[in-house]
């Protein structure tokens, strides 16, 4: 039986979070007494470090066998050490950023987000997520109510690539039933539009401006039934 799939990227494609990784440094920080460090100290700090500037490599090289969030928490301590915290604060705090960056009530959904998945399971499309994200995605997924609409859910923390690697889309396509028919659908047009493509899959970019002139582009999640 012929199947027919859609990709989806998560973060800022079908949800956000509040000020994302920057702002849940500074808002411990904040809890923490360091009202004189401002976001804008924070951010360019967030520019490099994280698997996903690095996607040409694995995790098992990236992380040289240690654990994603133990990893992640031994940098992020290094952020807030280098922001001017003293080392013993900087790993308590960066020890408190997993819970932080996680609390659901600091995600949303988009307001069309949902009537778009609606409109793919009604049109006969499974729907996948595959994301640049934490080990803990599909709890997201399920906390914000949208784990029905999807056939499965794929973080690069559990694959161990990072998109526009093309190993992380092998590692789906190879779990499908058919792959005649799989279109990608994200905000990046680096990791989902490239990536896509360089893995023979159909992309569409969404959200973001579109700076590339890309030819399957959607302002908004309500446009793309055009497309597809």
């Amino acid at each position: 039986m012929h199947k027919k799939y859609l990709l989806w990227d998560f973060d800022n494609t079908l949800a956000y979070r509040d000020g994302m990784w920057g702002q849940t440094i500074y808002d411990l920080l904040q809890e923490h007494g360091y009202g004189s460090i401002k976001l804008e100290d924070i951010r360019p700090l967030l520019t490099r470090g994280f698997p996903w500037h690095t996607p040409e490599i694995s995790h098992e090289e990236f992380l040289g066998g240690v654990q994603w969030w133990d990893y992640m928490t031994l940098h992020f301590s290094k952020i807030i050490h280098e922001i001017g915290v003293n080392e013993t604060l900087s790993a308590e705090i960066a020890g408190q950023i997993k819970m932080k960056y996680l609390y659901i009530e600091k995600w949303h959904l988009y307001d069309d987000t949902i009537p778009c998945l609606e409109r793919a399971v009604s049109k006969g499309y499974e729907n996948i997520i595959v994301s640049n994200h934490v080990p803990e995605l599909s709890s997201l997924v399920r906390d914000l109510g949208i784990s029905d609409y999807f056939f499965q859910v794929y973080s690069s923390a559990q694959i161990g690539y990072e998109k526009p690697n093309i190993q992380i889309y092998r590692r789906v396509l190879e779990k499908l039933e058919d792959t005649s028919e799989v279109t990608m659908i994200g905000d990046s047009y680096i990791a989902d539009v490239e990536g896509a493509i360089n893995a023979g899959i159909k992309a569409i970019l969404v959200r973001k401006e579109n700076t590339h002139n890309y030819q399957n582009y959607c302002k908004s999640l309500d446009e793309i039934d055009a497309i597809l």
